[in-house]
């Protein structure tokens, strides 16, 4: 008798998104495709459900009706798990929609009460315990941090009945005891993952929509070409999840990876997702010189927000000559002494040589900041105001301002749950975390700088920085005008102008769409 393989069934659930958030992460899920190649390497049979990529322009009001839900509704989701799957897997990278996840997790739960529920992602790496226990009697094991070998190993203990104890990097209930295994060590040898499954998924439907992290409505793929970060900024996750040694794939192999992009889906612009992908020079350049000479003639943008340590002028016309058109800093702040809180070992001086060089170039520029830090004062957020002054006199195309959000995982979420700062998580603080894209709402987590003053600053930084660039350069108002009507974005403004008239007008039609969501 020949034994089947067990079917694994993934599941992307839609997104949650405020109805006044100025940007959508509607974009493929990559670390999802990971993990479904790494256990089709594994000999498991393997079905994504991907809610967003199936239905992206699927727009409904919530009952919380501060969000709108993207994408397939529970029944939908239900309905498109195989009734022979073995076990069915649901990621959760941002802990904003954490309470629309739940629900899918429950109505999967509800609808295959026998089947195991296996959860991963970013958010409950960081949350194992509180989400099994918000999620108990759905979800049974949550994979903590890189997934790939996890998930294939808790799959061969599943498939023996064996004790889930002998599987490192998972943590479960067992009669209401929270457990917790030996951290599995990090993947060392990069070269050897598995490229992405995007077999798998629904990935011409994002292609054909337009739909991506960076800018401009081309066919975008994500990509990633290393793992991990060296810093220990606190207001990250990171460090503690992942941990801090930083690996690159071989040049070779990536630019690989993206001449098959274009060879099987018409790829015509590579989005890089990774954390922090420009740490070595020698790899950058060496990376540079290989995109080149294979004549792919597609666009790179690295748009997570970048370091700028090896980002000098060779290294950027380097960029330049292989289609780098849109670029990210991380500055986080203006002032210096504020960064130092942080640990975000970053020289601003630097920054700003590395970012104009960048504009000379023709490279669009774009930064993203926080403002509102535990620590921060009055002091700190007027130079961060008076460095997005500067960026705009630089040339710098977009910023980003952001409110802190003391994400689970990071130094500073565990300082503030110390100090009695921040009430246990619920469903408000999930809300709360989604403010990082909406302008009308700031919550503060200070004693110098109270809620309606963190929001003042944040739009009057980003006032200064865009009145200023207006001025200096009127041209772009009538860029930002046109990219609106014909979607041919330049710079992320273009973008957020267009994807809020675009998501408008999705929500108006949602319920013609069908698929009432709950």
């Amino acid at each position: 008798m020949v034994r089947r393989s067990p079917h694994l069934v993934l599941v992307r659930p839609p997104l949650r998104v405020p109805r006044a958030s100025y940007t959508t992460l509607a974009c493929p899920p990559i670390g999802l495709a990971y993990v479904a190649a790494a256990a089709e390497r594994g000999g498991v049979r393997v079905t994504v459900v991907d809610a967003l990529g199936e239905a992206p322009r699927r727009v409904r009001v919530m009952a919380n009706r501060r969000f709108l839900r993207l994408g397939l509704s529970n029944a939908e989701i239900v309905s498109r798990i195989p009734s022979d799957a073995d076990v069915i897997g649901v990621t959760s990278n941002f802990s904003e929609e954490w309470p629309l996840v739940r629900g899918v997790i429950k109505a999967i739960g509800q609808s295959f009460p026998k089947l195991p529920i296996v959860g991963g992602g970013e958010h409950l790496s960081a949350c194992p315990e509180f989400s099994l226990r918000d999620c108990e009697g759905a979800l049974d094991v949550v994979v903590i941090g890189e997934g790939e070998a996890t998930l294939v190993a808790l799959m061969d203990a599943i498939a023996a009945r064996a004790d889930l104890e002998e599987v490192s990097g998972i943590a479960f209930l067992r009669r209401g005891e929270f457990v917790k295994t030996p951290a599995r060590a990090r993947l060392r040898h990069i070269d050897a993952i598995a490229r992405p499954a995007w077999h798998l998924l629904p990935l011409e439907r994002y292609l054909d929509e337009g739909l991506a992290f960076g800018i401009g409505r081309v066919r975008s793929m994500p990509i990633m070409a290393t793992r991990g970060c060296p810093y220990r900024c606190t207001f990250c996750s990171n460090p503690q999840m992942w941990g801090t040694r930083w690996m690159a794939r071989d040049p070779a192999d990536v630019v690989d990876e993206m001449a098959f992009g274009v060879r099987r889906y018409g790829a015509q612009n590579f989005d890089f997702y990774d954390l922090t992908a420009v740490v070595r020079k020698d790899w950058i350049l060496e990376f540079c010189e290989r995109v080149q000479r294979a004549d792919l003639r597609v666009t790179i943008q690295l748009p997570s927000g970048t370091r700028s340590e090896a980002l000098d002028e060779e290294v950027l016309k380097a960029l330049k000559a292989s289609g780098c058109h849109h670029l990210v800093y991380a500055p986080e702040s203006g002032s210096t002494s504020l960064l130092r809180r942080i640990k975000k070992k970053v020289d601003l001086d630097r920054m700003k040589r590395s970012m104009k060089s960048a504009v000379d170039l023709g490279i669009t520029v774009k930064c993203n900041m926080i403002m509102g830090f535990p620590h921060e004062t009055p002091e700190d957020a007027l130079e961060t105001l008076r460095f997005a002054a500067e960026l705009a006199r630089l040339g710098v195309h977009d910023l980003n301002i952001g409110p802190f959000c003391p994400y689970p995982g990071s130094e500073d979420f565990d300082a503030l749950m110390a100090s009695g700062k921040l009430d246990p998580i619920d469903d408000a603080y999930f809300d709360m975390l989604a403010n990082y894209s909406d302008l009308s709402s700031s919550v503060a987590f200070n004693n110098h700088v109270s809620p309606r003053a963190l929001a003042a600053f944040r739009i009057a930084a980003m006032g200064t920085f865009y009145g200023i660039g207006f001025a200096r350069r009127p041209a772009r108002l009538w860029q930002v005008a046109k990219a609106a009507a014909t979607g041919a974005h330049q710079t992320r403004l273009d973008r957020v102008v267009a994807d809020l008239g675009r998501r408008t007008v999705d929500t108006l039609l949602g319920p013609m769409r069908g698929g009432a969501n709950p």
